[in-house]
């Protein structure tokens, strides 16, 4: 997303539809399974859908295929790329290792990384890089970021430099901008202030402990068994998308997931087993969140809105949003792989959850 926060009313051409209840055995409703269906046929949704309350699963349906043209079919376990919902994990992990007292977030790049040497080194905080707020630029603002030739090309300390020779967007701490350069930077420093490695230490502290056995690299080889080939419209057809070096993703868009490891993931975040209250203050802080949109939205035509946590990737075909309605305690979650941009996912997500609501 390119904002930082986000007032979730009602999205141009979105309905909101409240069409059942949840049951009293906590399971799905014909009507809401039918709601996901409807929804599913209506947009072309090719992906998984999965509903929860707490974390017990409602309902989870599949639609379409891994790989479009052997047909091969979308599974509950098939796993997608997330891009950039990478950020609230990486996020996370990040406030474990300020409350372990192996960073602050007050610390600056400086003080982690001082083989980076600029001028704003030591004025760039750990706490800027989570909000979006370093002033540092976004990789697609690096010439060349769109030619495939330039990405091939690239070594770790190319890239790094050449992401590093973007002027800042504003003086750090001033205004929001979106910026995966800065996200790269945290897992620099999570490598340094870990001891041991920006991958060990998010295995370490979150998926293992929560059993995300289907989570990982997107650069990790080999690549999982049950995972989707991405694609993206190219007039009337589908093309699948190649992705290369995609190490340059670390720390902001770099992770794969199924469903069910997210709702694990999202769970055990939202019900407190991750991070401390005073942590979770700053992360879904309305005005400065780190990796979260913090909004609300009706969930039925003409209801008061309702709170909503949400967060989203998109990448080559890869589109991904967690979304969590804390009023409620139910999370939706949406996984495609054929591209079908944010906005369809979110209105997708707020009508699923008048669905399940109402």
């Amino acid at each position: 997303m390119s904002l930082s926060t986000l007032k979730l009313y009602l999205v141009a051409a979105v309905t909101i539809v409240a069409t059942s209840c949840l049951p009293a055995n906590g399971q799905a409703s014909g009507s809401l399974r039918n709601a996901i269906a409807e929804l599913a046929d209506e947009t072309g949704f090719n992906g998984v859908v999965l509903v929860a309350e707490a974390d017990n699963t409602l309902d989870t349906q599949v639609f379409g295929y891994t790989d479009l043209d052997a047909h091969t079919p979308i599974t509950a376990d098939t796993s997608f790329a997330i891009a950039s919902l990478s950020k609230s994990i990486t996020a996370t992990l990040t406030l474990q290792l300020a409350e372990a007292g192996q960073l602050s977030l007050d610390d600056t790049v400086s003080d982690h990384l001082p083989f980076i040497s600029h001028d704003w080194t030591p004025q760039i905080t750990i706490r800027q890089l989570l909000q979006n707020r370093s002033g540092l630029g976004h990789t697609t603002d690096i010439p060349g970021w769109f030619e495939p030739e330039w990405k091939s090309a690239q070594t770790p300390e190319s890239f790094l430099e050449a992401a590093l020779e973007l002027p800042l967007r504003s003086t750090p701490g001033t205004e929001y901008y979106y910026s995966n350069i800065g996200y790269y930077l945290l897992g620099l420093i999570i490598d340094e202030a870990s001891g041991t490695s920006y991958e060990t230490a998010l295995s370490e502290m979150i998926l293992t402990p929560l059993g995300m056995e289907a989570t990982g690299q997107i650069y990790d080889s080999p690549a999982p068994a049950n995972h989707a080939l991405n694609y993206l419209q190219d007039g009337d057809d589908l093309i699948q998308i190649t992705l290369s070096n995609t190490w340059m993703f670390s720390g902001g868009a770099s992770l794969y997931a199924n469903a069910g490891d997210l709702l694990a993931w999202s769970h055990a975040l939202q019900s407190g087993e991750l991070i401390s209250e005073d942590s979770m203050a700053l992360l879904f802080d309305p005005d400065t969140p780190m990796a979260w949109n913090i909004g609300e939205a009706p969930l039925a035509e003409g209801a008061p809105p309702t709170p909503v946590r949400t967060y989203n990737g998109d990448m080559a075909g890869y589109t991904s949003i967690v979304s969590y309605f804390p009023e409620h305690d139910l999370t939706v979650i949406l996984l495609s792989n054929t591209g079908p941009g944010y906005r369809t996912l979110l209105g997708m997500t707020l009508e699923i959850a008048g669905a399940a609501t109402n």
